[in-house]
């Protein structure tokens, strides 16, 4: 057997077995060379936001409705179960991306984070970046609820709910989480640790349990801390111990059995996976790490619902590296993955 057979029938068992597919293919026929030479002779430039969704934020309704947001603009895309696409909310000056978007069904409510990520020049050629933020979103009617400015220069990256309609907040830029309570207009710090330091990017992710027990990643450090509320409104911080450290953990979710999967980014190597880690098993240390799926160009965020994941491949990766930034990927993608036991 050829080393060319032997590579695809490892790619035909591993989609056997985990049941992938692309479920949504987010970018428009034409191609971003292809766009270039249509408006070439125009009298303005386009924003590279009309041709470039590089999704982000991804939440799901019980009836199957996903909601998508981006990292470069703050649009919000809706699509059906069958596929059909429409927008939400088209992004404005107020609300300028879509990095985390998690969906108070109960109440209508769409919640996300709106941080100025790679911030836009100015006539000097200046990168601003605007004060980061979160948002609420009415789903019926798209009319904004809330806009929220992030405390102390702080940057908004991941969000929790609980289910009184809370909003849980990592900061990456500030060692807290913050917490928003239903009908609030502040956000409160809810816990701020040293562990939640760090020289690059800090906090990301956050996943919470129903017992209130909270799971947050460290970005740039790989690794994973459990949160867990005492009284008085005390928490008490703990490093998880992984067999070993994740390359840049993001998104992050409980399955319903009480696993966490999470998003591993991978700037460096451009090795994205998905991974499923059962950290309240008892009696095992380190935590075995399980990979669903690997090669997956910048996933950073995901959605589950029963044995289907939903991850957004952002292929953002090029704009954090130097000398890559022209290299705009011709599609963007939503994963669907089936759990297996």
């Amino acid at each position: 057997m050829s080393l060319l057979t032997k590579a695809l029938n490892r790619i035909l068992n591993w989609q056997q077995q985990h049941r992938y597919e692309v479920a949504h293919d987010l970018l428009p026929e034409l191609r971003y060379s292809e766009i270039e030479e249509i408006v070439k002779d125009l009298p303005i430039q386009l924003p590279t936001e009309v041709y470039e969704m590089y999704p982000n934020g991804i939440t799901r309704a019980s009836d199957g409705t996903l909601y998508v947001g981006s990292v470069t603009s703050g649009r919000i895309l809706v699509i059906k179960p069958r596929g059909s696409k429409s927008d939400l909310f088209p992004g404005s000056d107020e609300i300028f991306a879509s990095t985390s978007l998690r969906l108070d069904e109960k109440r209508g409510i769409l919640w996300g984070t709106s941080p100025d990520f790679l911030g836009v020049r100015d006539s000097n050629g200046k990168i601003i970046r605007r004060q980061p933020r979160i948002f609420a979103i009415d789903t019926r009617t798209a009319k904004v609820l809330r806009v929220i400015l992030m405390p102390d220069g702080g940057f908004g990256n991941d969000i929790a709910l609980d289910a009184n309609g809370g909003v849980y907040l990592t900061d990456s830029s500030r060692p807290r989480i913050h917490y928003l309570a239903p009908g609030a207009t502040q956000l409160r710090i809810w816990a701020e640790n040293p562990r939640f330091s760090s020289k690059q990017i800090g906090l990301a992710g956050i996943a919470r349990r129903p017992d209130g027990t909270i799971v947050v990643s460290m970005f740039s450090t790989g690794e994973l801390l459990k949160v867990v509320p005492q009284s008085q409104g005390r928490v008490k911080v703990e490093t998880i111990t992984l067999t070993r450290k994740l390359e840049n953990p993001d998104g992050m979710q409980f399955t319903p059995d009480g696993k966490l999967l999470v998003t591993e980014g991978a700037i460096a190597s451009g090795n994205g996976r998905l991974l499923r880690i059962n950290l309240f098993s008892s009696g095992t240390a380190p935590k075995p790490i399980e990979t669903i799926a690997e090669g997956i160009e910048s996933p950073v965020n995901l959605t589950v619902a029963g044995n289907n994941v939903w991850v957004t491949e952002s292929r953002i990766r090029h704009r954090l590296l130097p000398g890559r930034e022209k290299d705009i990927p011709n599609r963007f993608f939503i994963g669907r993955f089936t759990l297996l036991k």
